[in-house]
């Protein structure tokens, strides 16, 4: 393949070859659009940046360490691997490679640090999905710029960028109770992170906005104590006529239980999930479940953890990407 060049790239979009050299090297002089646009323009061309070169030069590895706990990775369909795919897509636009790292249950309970920050090989980290406070707390000691992704700490000082779950907890289940459901139950171990728990308390604003009881027989948890997903989801006594899931992989594992006990989706309950991911299409009937806009999530990262390098002290709190509810075949309506 013929190597493109800077001057090529500058005679495509008519600008000096000085602007797409300062694009590509993340320098000042170019405003963000035209940056966004030479990087655009430059990846569609096949050019390829030196990042071997770049960090001779300016001290740079052009690596971000994307860290994922064993606990959320435990087969091939992980929904976390798809995301950290997203990621590393997004990264190589910015001429920046993603190096993935699993957190193992022993080095996360004994609080070891991540190999690509000991080995100086990244120059900001992404911890995708939560790990124990405890671990959190040593991560942060680190002297790096990290960001998280998909979860936040209440009295953390890092950037964190999450889904409205909040929101969108109240919206699912505020569907049910328009659809005439009343007895609706929620899966999730609500201390196990942020975005369970923030979906839970969205569950319970719609009670309690609709003068429903909340019912403590109805909440149900799904993960055992190091946060791994149970394989047998311990079901109420007296059954409810709804179900919300945490997560779709959670909905698909609970409708597939529901039907080994004759229980028919959604004639006899109806169920709803969170993710949009592959679980909710290939459930049987398909899962109604909230898109959280993990493009816009995913993109939005990569822009806070590459402005934190150039700028460590910047700060951008939590921020919130609205998401929408997929109406699928798994809600029955009562009405």
């Amino acid at each position: 393949m013929k190597k493109v060049s800077m001057s090529e790239i500058a005679k495509e979009l008519g600008i000096s070859k000085v602007s797409v050299s300062k694009a590509l090297g993340d320098k000042d002089g170019v405003s963000k659009e035209l940056r966004e646009k030479i990087k655009h323009t430059a990846q569609n061309m096949g050019y390829r940046i030196n990042n071997s070169a770049r960090s001779l030069k300016t001290d740079r590895q052009y690596n971000i360490g994307i860290l994922i706990g064993e606990k959320f990775v435990m087969d091939n369909e992980a929904y976390y691997f798809s995301v950290c795919g997203e990621i590393t897509k997004k990264l190589d636009a910015y001429g920046t490679s993603g190096i993935m790292e699993i957190i193992s249950f022993e080095n996360e309970k004994d609080k070891i640090l991540p190999r690509v920050y000991n080995e100086k090989k990244v120059d900001g980290i992404i911890v995708l999905g939560q790990l124990s406070n405890e671990y959190l707390t040593v991560l942060e000691q680190m002297t790096i710029p990290m960001i998280y992704f998909d979860f936040y700490r209440q009295a953390s000082k890092i950037d964190s960028i999450v889904a409205d779950n909040f929101c969108l907890g109240y919206q699912l289940t505020d569907l049910l109770i328009e659809r005439g459901h009343k007895e609706i139950a929620y899966v999730g171990s609500i201390n196990a992170t942020s975005s369970i728990q923030d979906r839970y308390l969205g569950y319970y604003k719609a009670l309690i906005e609709n003068n429903l009881k909340l019912n403590f027989d109805y909440i149900i948890d799904d993960r055992d104590e190091c946060g791994k997903l149970l394989e047998e989801l311990e079901l109420p006594k007296n059954m409810p006529t709804a179900f919300v899931c945490n997560c779709d992989r959670v909905a698909f594992t609970l409708i597939t239980k529901l039907k080994s006990l004759g229980i028919k989706i959604p004639e006899d309950v109806s169920v709803v999930g969170f993710d949009n991911s592959l679980f909710s299409t290939i459930a049987d009937p398909k899962i109604t479940t909230v898109d959280n806009n993990i493009e816009k999530m995913v993109s939005t990262a990569v822009k806070v953890i590459s402005k934190k390098i150039n700028n460590p002290q910047k700060t951008y709190d939590r921020i919130l990407v609205p998401g929408t509810i997929i109406e699928r075949d798994s809600v029955k309506s009562l009405n």
